[in-house]
């Protein structure tokens, strides 16, 4: 059976080199989709980059923890205005503190942005999956409902860990229990299931098997989406997160998006017979 895969890099828009690195990956065939974040300084850049690959599907990838909102939205921001990290937007979600009204308002307003840049939404995601955090969720669902076809829906499928930790089956008991929630509350389409080799941390090592290991660990019925970060190497996201204070954390991560690049362009992962790359709208 012919296995239906989206594969979709995050963060397009971001910088420079990760823009870029995305498409180095389209071009090699390895990838059918993509989600744009509309407030970083790569935005346009990104954008100039799709409308020369009219193939890849773009979605947007909705951001409350990276860069400054396009809305006031006081809640969601430090004393410099800039998005919160992710942990403390989910403590201050989680105790109420978080303004319902400016997730919506914010939410509506990036849409807006996307739409005057000349696309259309093929589905929707959020950076570091911010919109499966129920609180987030309820204050983005009318919006949703209305304006976007296709959702990302976070849910631990295959093989992750040789040994889950007792942290990670947390997590992963309440990415289940918001996925069912979203399901029911969201009229349009999801992914059947949602895997990465992001999820696999240091694990397993990263190459070519990895993912094909990954991909034949899940049920062949139905779309899986496999996320991947592909970022072509350059400096600029070590100048833009030079006083970060998370940096180590954050290079980390850039480092592994570096290696998930270098394996997607230089191997054809996905190119046997038995697997169909699609987009979120050829998914339905």
């Amino acid at each position: 059976m012919v296995r239906r895969l989206i594969v979709n890099a995050d963060d397009f828009g971001l910088a420079g080199s990760v823009s870029t690195g995305i498409i180095d990956v389209y071009q090699a065939g390895q990838l059918s989709s993509t989600t744009l974040m509309v407030n970083m300084p790569g935005t346009e850049e990104a954008v100039d980059l799709a409308e020369r690959h009219p193939g890849l599907g773009v979605g947007l990838h909705f951001n409350l923890t990276e860069g400054r909102p396009l809305t006031d939205a006081r809640s969601l921001v430090d004393s410099d205005g800039a998005f919160l990290l992710r942990g403390e937007l989910v403590r201050r979600s989680v105790r109420g503190r978080v303004e319902q009204g400016e997730i919506t308002r914010e939410l509506t307003a990036q849409l807006d942005r996307f739409v005057s840049l000349g696309l259309t939404p093929t589905h929707l995601d959020s950076h570091q999956h911010v919109h499966m955090v129920p609180t987030v969720f309820r204050a983005m669902a009318p919006v949703l409902r209305e304006r976007i076809p296709a959702l990302r829906v976070v849910v631990p499928a295959g093989r992750h860990t040789s040994r889950p930790q007792p942290a990670t089956m947390a997590v992963n008991t309440l990415l289940r229990l918001s996925a069912a929630s979203i399901r029911r509350r969201f009229p349009g389409r999801t992914n059947d299931r949602f895997v990465s080799l992001h999820q696999l941390g240091t694990a397993w090592p990263w190459n070519k098997d990895a993912y094909r290991s990954l991909i034949g660990s899940v049920p062949s019925q139905g779309v899986t989406e496999l996320m991947v970060h592909p970022f072509a190497a350059a400096d600029d996201l070590e100048l833009r997160y030079a006083d970060d204070p998370i940096r180590d954390v954050r290079m980390a991560f850039i480092a592994m998006c570096r290696t998930e690049h270098r394996i997607l362009t230089e191997n054809g992962v996905f190119d046997d017979d038995d697997i169909e790359l699609v987009t979120y709208a050829e998914a339905g």
